[in-house]
């Protein structure tokens, strides 16, 4: 069970994230699509807004994943020092993940938004 308080929690998305990010940043996609990269109406606007949403929120992604690994360590070492219950233990580090990817997730949308809103091809 050590081993699973390690990596169960807010470090396990974090390592998703990073995982997700490398790739999307080693393997950007080049065209517009449906599938694969930042797809939101004003990304998929041109290839430039499309370029820069999937370079941007790549970026964010990576840095926020990384965020996330070393405070989820953090907490981990937190909460074993209140000695608590082990389903009570791994349920606080579900609870955390769930609102870690709340928190990239909302905030990887609405800065990378501003961003493009911010472009000079964007503004009126």
């Amino acid at each position: 069970m050590f081993f699973v308080n390690w990596i169960i929690g807010p470090q396990l998305l974090a390592i998703i994230f990073l995982i997700a990010g490398y790739i999307q940043k080693l393997y950007p996609p080049k065209k517009i699509n449906a599938l694969y990269g930042y797809r939101t109406d004003s990304s998929m606007k041109n290839q430039q807004t499309w370029d820069e949403g999937n370079r941007y929120s790549t970026a964010l992604m990576i840095k926020y994943a990384w965020v996330m690994l070393l405070g989820g360590f953090a907490l981990t070492v937190l909460l074993m020092q209140f000695h608590m219950e082990e389903n009570a233990f791994v349920l606080t580090k579900v609870g955390l993940m769930l609102f870690g990817a709340g928190f990239i997730t909302v905030n990887l949308f609405r800065l990378t938004e501003r961003h493009l809103k911010n472009l000079p091809s964007n503004k009126n």
